[in-house]
């Protein structure tokens, strides 16, 4: 049985977890989003039952959980970055029957949910735009299993996982990503304003590559987390789909957010940038961004003048 100790903050929230916060929470695809994945779960929720939001991050997701769902249960927030983390704490801590909870790194990598929590005491756990970000997952599935009660349910959702059916057009975080890197790349390339980034190009791009990686994981296809889900435990799952509309103004504030430019552009500056660098590699990701943009009002049939259209999958699965 393991005693519940709630996790506080011991330094102030980092600029880039606020920065992050605050470029997405009010943004026109969070939003909807996250209201879809609210109707998906809440329906099931009961008074006095114990909620865990798996990969909490800033607290963008649980706000939204806290305002929107009208029933009397405990939201527990858990995620690995103490920075992150912070965030949700300075917001939400004040708030009735919520608490949070750090998963710490071992030398086996980190814990997993039940290792935190225990076995068998939520009755829900729900996973928001964080799962494509777990490297582990067949043992973060397996851990948030033994942490479900019998019959307690898991629900996940991302905007970054590769499906076959995908219409053509229709967009994931990793596309517009990969696509605004290799645009600046060009720009790079091409514009001598930025000229004196050039040299061993090629090199820093390969040495960089894991970089781009660890904020930006390659995308994974959908069978893959049925299968780990499968192997926890879990039985059956189910499936939705929901296309979002992205504001162009909305997604360049994302790409603008430091923390995240340092993995679509490491060749300048890598992670531990100069100011001079962090302001040079916006200016190129900026006039990437703005080139997706015109590529995509002429060539995809799923975008416009304001904005373009991203496929955000939800899956469910019961203990």
């Amino acid at each position: 049985m393991i005693n519940l100790v709630a996790w506080h903050p011991t330094k102030p929230t980092s600029k880039g977890a606020a920065a992050y916060h605050n470029a997405v929470v009010r943004t026109s695809w969070h939003v909807d989003n996250i209201q879809e994945l609210i109707y998906i779960f809440s329906k099931k929720i009961k008074n006095a039952d114990v909620v865990v939001d798996f990969g909490a991050g800033t607290g963008a997701s649980a706000v939204y959980f806290l305002k929107t769902i009208k029933k009397d249960f405990t939201l527990w927030l858990v995620d690995n970055s103490p920075s992150w983390l912070g965030k949700a704490y300075d917001i939400l801590h004040k708030k009735k029957n919520v608490d949070f909870f750090l998963l710490q790194k071992t030398e086996h990598g980190y814990q997993g949910l039940d290792d935190v929590i225990g076995q068998k005491t939520a009755d829900y756990v729900v996973c928001a735009n964080t799962v494509h970000l777990i490297p582990d997952i067949d043992k973060a599935f397996r851990g948030v299993h033994n942490a479900l009660k019998p019959g307690g349910t898991f629900t996940f959702q991302s905007g970054n996982i590769a499906r076959k059916d995908r219409e053509q057009g229709l967009m994931m975080i990793d596309d517009s990503v990969k696509e605004v890197h290799d645009i600046a790349i060009k720009i790079i390339q091409t514009n001598g304003a930025f000229k004196k980034y050039r040299k061993d190009l090629t090199e820093r791009i390969r040495l960089n590559s894991d970089q781009r990686k660890l904020v930006f994981p390659d995308s994974r296809p959908l069978e893959y987390y049925i299968k780990m889900l499968k192997l926890a435990g879990f039985k059956d799952p189910i499936v939705s789909y929901k296309r979002i509309k992205v504001k162009y103004k909305d997604w360049l504030t994302f790409l603008r957010v430091k923390r995240l430019q340092a993995g679509i552009l490491p060749e300048i500056g890598g992670k531990d940038a100069s100011l001079d660098e962090e302001k040079t590699r916006d200016t190129v990701i900026s006039l990437a961004v703005h080139q997706l943009f015109i590529s995509l009002k002429r060539e995809n049939s799923f975008a416009n003048k304001t904005s373009f259209t991203a496929e955000w999958v939800y899956v469910t699965a019961k203990k």
